[in-house]
């Protein structure tokens, strides 16, 4: 039975303005505010991620710091509450963004499917699936029609397997031209953390849109400048090991009953709405599996060692042309260091973003003046994008190359907010261009 209580009232609580029906929402009696600052106290909540403590009744009114109770606010922000629960999937075990009732639909921004709302954030675990099934979504992208490209898992094994079975493996992807375009190559290296091939931040993705956190865009310009393409994937350095959960690290409280998805059957039918809000809500960490080591890509640095070797070694490509995002600076300076007479033999241009790099004490002075002549580092800055900036990344030795704008201060957009001033820097209009001025 719908609890809502409505008073008559000669002013709000909070805003102390005249009102003709005032909504008490917890269990202080005094406390009597209006549609209009109840639609504000909840919208902050949503704003700064709070919002999930509201369907677990542990949100505190922020004029009493009592509970609020959900069914007594008033009805269209019940509405509103309403539409957002059903981002809660129906399962634990969600395939795609559609389960969460979000889509890109035509656009590249993440909305409700029903109301056409931006992403609301609920819980870091809710938030977690929702991520991995972007990464699902991004990469049915690269693999259909427009883009065609192709998905390669390394190692690759010679022996007689299951073709289906890649658990053991990670996967990487590249254009379907990458094995017969002699143009140029463009290599695409994200930083550490969650991201998977086709993504520059998952945050971006979710927050933003893929014009920003995806890497769509920058296959958009390879294809208009004739290059093929090959996109890394250097965090995943680990399988799980199939049924095994690490028992040592999971502290009691992460092996709840609502946390036990290892064990309890995923049947829709046989769990309660209750019971998937409290999963999704839950601020316990789920248990972790056990996981081992890829051979030979265990390591960021190891992953790109190896795709160099084995698969980009294969491209008849006469020119390369790399971005490095955040610690892919990192694995590509490794990867400079390791193979540097192969590299410098060729036409490399390279683009860091906002990335961790630095030129060591030991460093050959061929690298030194390579970087200086083919890199630039696009730098997180409020500044207009390409606007060259003071050395902010010289790690007591100097920086590596120059150094411009980016054209956001935080670090998670600069890749999306820079590509026009990487291509132009890889594609300069005549040879006597300033390449820091765009």
């Amino acid at each position: 039975m719908n609890r809502s209580s409505t008073e008559i009232a000669d002013t709000c609580a909070v805003c102390v303005e005249d009102s003709v029906t005032l909504h008490q929402c917890c269990s202080n009696k005094n406390d009597n505010l209006c549609e209009s600052c109840w639609s504000k106290m909840i919208s902050t909540d949503i704003e700064k991620g709070r919002i999930g403590s509201l369907f677990l009744h542990k949100l505190p009114c922020n004029f009493c710091n009592e509970p609020i109770e959900r069914d007594r606010l008033p009805n269209d922000l019940q509405t509103r509450l309403n539409n957002i629960l059903l981002t809660i999937p129906k399962t634990k075990t969600p395939t795609s963004i559609e389960d969460f009732n979000y889509s890109y639909k035509d656009s590249n921004h993440l909305r409700h499917c029903l109301t056409d709302e931006k992403f609301i954030f609920l819980s870091q675990r809710h938030y977690n699936a929702l991520g991995n099934c972007i990464d699902t979504y991004i990469q049915s992208l690269m693999k259909s029609d427009p883009w065609n490209y192709r998905e390669i898992w390394l190692p690759e094994k010679t022996e007689n397997t299951d073709d289906d079975d890649h658990h053991d493996q990670v996967n990487i992807f590249t254009s379907d031209d990458f094995e017969t375009n002699e143009n140029g190559c463009l290599i695409l290296l994200q930083g550490s953390g969650v991201v998977r091939p086709g993504q520059w931040a998952r945050s971006c993705c979710i927050n933003e849109s893929l014009d920003i956190g995806s890497m769509f865009p920058y296959m958009t310009k390879a294809k208009e400048h004739n290059l093929s393409v090959i996109i890394l994937n250097p965090n995943q350095t680990s399988y799980i090991d199939k049924n095994v959960i690490d028992t040592e690290n999971t502290t009691s409280s992460a092996t709840t009953t609502d946390d036990k998805e290892t064990t309890t059957a995923n049947d829709p039918s046989s769990l309660t709405d209750e019971e998937l809000l409290s999963y999704y809500l839950s601020s316990n960490p789920l248990p972790r599996p056990l996981t081992k080591k890829i051979p030979n890509l265990s390591t960021n640095r190891e992953h790109v060692l190896y795709v160099y070797d084995n698969i980009i070694l294969k491209s008849p490509a006469k020119k390369f042309y790399i971005v490095a995002h955040s610690a892919g600076g990192d694995g590509l300076m490794f990867l400079l260091r390791k193979r540097q007479d192969s590299i410098l033999s060729n036409s490399w241009k390279i683009a860091f973003t906002d990335s961790v790099h630095s030129i060591l004490p030991l460093e050959t002075n061929e690298i030194k003046t390579f970087l200086k002549a083919n890199a630039i580092h696009f730098v997180a800055s409020d500044q207009p994008m390409g606007e060259e900036l003071d050395s902010v990344y010289d790690f007591s030795h100097g920086s590596a190359c120059q150094e411009v704008s980016a054209g956001h201060p935080k670090h998670e957009y600069t890749s999306g907010c820079c590509v026009e001033g990487v291509f132009k820097f890889f594609f300069p209009l005549n040879d006597n261009i300033d390449k820091t001025k765009f």
